[in-house]
């Protein structure tokens, strides 16, 4: 009787486990949710809304961005970590998610790397050094001059406080021993239109961001945070170039799933993200924002966030920088 009962409840586990092998290799049969931790019409999600419609159409299924702004991107964050590990609620984020906030925040209940799977990187772009058109300097070696000249008088924006343009201007003031005010703001578009009215002298962040008030004449952008000229500003020097050679910023976009999220789906999304980026047009469509298309595969994507976070890391520690 008892060895009857074991053996019927053996095959029910059977069965269970040979039905949720099933629905993952069947994956995915519903929409997906992906998780951004900004609003809509910032850098994160104008690149997300051009990627998910081709893992939509890699994988026939809907791939549905929600936006849930706050907390630089731990609302979403922390919503994705408790959403079920099945493929259904996968998080699209930044270096300042996914590097840079376990240094930032040391009371969160989640860890970037323990409580998420890397599924790929998608992108990387360089920072710009930008400065408003009443500030008098034309090059990156003006810029420094005219700021040792005058100690605490220029400002500086950033798209918020502990975020890639904040992190990238301590590591400028780290440099070069300038003292420069820090002026933060709730995303980069009210910084941009800050600089264009000259309430903020200088700007780090990304080009695609102020290229319109750029060519509208009302800032200027002095060097490139690269090792290489970008082939949206040939004109335009790298930092080295401009005489402050190991200055080099940038943010970077990655696609993560709950820890614990089946390997076939990873895999599966990885494949997907692979071919995007380099069998349709979404490279020419990133260029367009300025941007690159940058494939890293899930375990370099993982390898690659940890170095990230050692990086900024130190940053973060170095400028006493704390968002508790």
């Amino acid at each position: 009787m008892h060895s009857t009962r074991r053996g019927l409840l053996a095959g029910a586990a059977a069965i269970l486990a040979a039905r949720r092998t099933l629905a993952q290799e069947a994956w995915p049969t519903r929409p997906v949710r992906v998780l951004i931790g900004f609003p809509p019409g910032g850098g994160v999600d104008i690149v997300a809304r051009l990627l998910m419609p081709k893992l939509s159409e890699r994988l026939g299924q809907p791939f549905l961005v929600e936006n849930r702004a706050g907390a630089n991107g731990n609302i979403a964050m922390d919503a994705a970590v408790k959403a079920p590990a099945d493929g259904y609620t996968l998080f699209y984020g930044n270096v300042g998610n996914l590097a840079v906030t376990n240094a930032l925040y040391r009371e969160l209940n989640f860890d970037t790397l323990r409580d998420f799977a890397p599924v790929a990187q998608t992108m990387e772009s360089s920072l710009v050094i930008a400065v408003a058109d009443a500030v008098p300097a034309r090059t990156l070696g003006e810029l420094i001059a005219y700021a040792k000249a005058n100690p605490g008088r220029l400002n500086a924006g950033s798209a918020g406080a502990g975020g890639p343009s904040h992190l990238a201007l301590e590591l400028f003031k780290r440099q070069t021993g300038l003292d420069i005010v820090h002026v933060p703001y709730r995303g980069s578009a009210p910084a941009v239109q800050d600089l264009a009215g000259g309430r903020v002298q200088m700007l780090i962040d990304g080009y695609s961001l102020m290229r319109a008030v750029v060519e509208g004449g009302k800032a200027r952008v002095l060097a490139v945070a690269a090792a290489e000229r970008q082939e949206i500003l040939p004109q335009v020097p790298t930092t080295a170039e401009a005489g402050l050679p190991g200055f080099v910023a940038g943010s970077w976009h990655a696609l993560v799933a709950p820890a614990g999220t089946p390997p076939v789906v990873l895999r599966r999304l990885e494949e997907a993200v692979a071919w995007a980026l380099r069998e349709t047009d979404l490279p020419h469509a990133f260029a367009g924002q300025g941007v690159a298309a940058r494939f890293r595969n899930a375990a370099e994507t993982r390898a690659f966030i940890t170095a990230e976070r050692e990086r900024w890391g130190r940053v973060v520690r170095e400028a006493g920088i704390t968002l508790d």
